[in-house]
């Protein structure tokens, strides 16, 4: 039988986290986040990161080039101590949770609840971060993706998830989705419910985008009124599911 329970879906930057992740990895990368470079290798490495946000900023380089090029800094700079680096900055990342998630991460982390954390950040980082609340499925930006393949965003985030729900059999369940941006318009169609975290003006521009989809401002929750959504809502999902079954 069809299991009629929901899978959370978590964003992480500007969702899970109140901030992007992105810029404090540039920042940690470039300006001596990783101790094990001698002066003259971080100085290297901070003009070579200087030079990326130069050509950003000139439009010469597109977001994804840069965290491609961010990605293979890291993995040169870190080598022999990846591990290291990466457990430093999740540490500070974790310190921007937002305090009314927890309810919802333990839900998922205790079992109680499937879920799975689905972002564009880069898995250097985001794979340390993920681990550490508590996940055990994370989709993240691949380092050593092919020139073709794009972050782990949109359309490819979407595309992403419908695959790992296949390899588990979990197609037909709905999804509730935690998100702030417009980027995931795709997964958001997808999603019978989208708990939001973005601004009030992207969130009445999703809605006219996605108009089939239940909406649910949840930034300004308590940590204890998002418990008591989140029940609500799983609840109603599932009967939602079940009546259509039976149906």
């Amino acid at each position: 039988m069809q299991r009629a329970d929901p899978i959370l879906v978590f964003d992480l930057d500007g969702t899970v986290l109140r901030l992007n992740s992105f810029p404090i990895w540039i920042l940690f990368v470039g300006f001596g986040g990783i101790r094990s470079l001698s002066l003259k290798q971080q100085f290297r490495l901070t003009w070579r990161v200087l030079g990326l946000l130069a050509s950003r900023k000139l439009g010469r380089i597109n977001h994804e080039t840069l965290q491609r090029h961010m990605q293979a800094l890291w993995h040169f700079a870190t080598a022999g101590d990846t591990d290291t680096s990466a457990q430093r900055l999740a540490t500070l990342l974790l310190r921007l949770t937002r305090r009314n998630m927890a309810s919802a991460l333990k839900l998922v982390t205790d079992g109680a609840m499937d879920g799975i954390l689905a972002t564009a950040a880069a898995e250097e980082y985001a794979n340390e971060i993920g681990q550490r609340i508590g996940f055990t499925h994370i989709l993240a930006t691949s380092g050593g993706r092919r020139p073709s393949e794009p972050a782990n965003t949109g359309e490819h985030k979407r595309e992403r998830l419908v695959a790992w729900l296949e390899q588990r059999g979990w197609t037909d369940r709905p999804l509730i989705f935690f998100n702030d941006h417009m980027a995931d318009l795709p997964l958001m169609r997808d999603s019978s419910i989208v708990c939001w975290f973005g601004s009030q003006r992207s969130l009445e521009q999703a809605k006219r985008a996605a108009p089939h989809v239940r909406f649910v401002a949840c930034r300004g929750l308590s940590e204890t009124e998002m418990c008591i959504t989140i029940a609500h809502l799983f609840q109603s999902v599932t009967v939602a599911r079940l009546r259509s079954y039976a149906a």
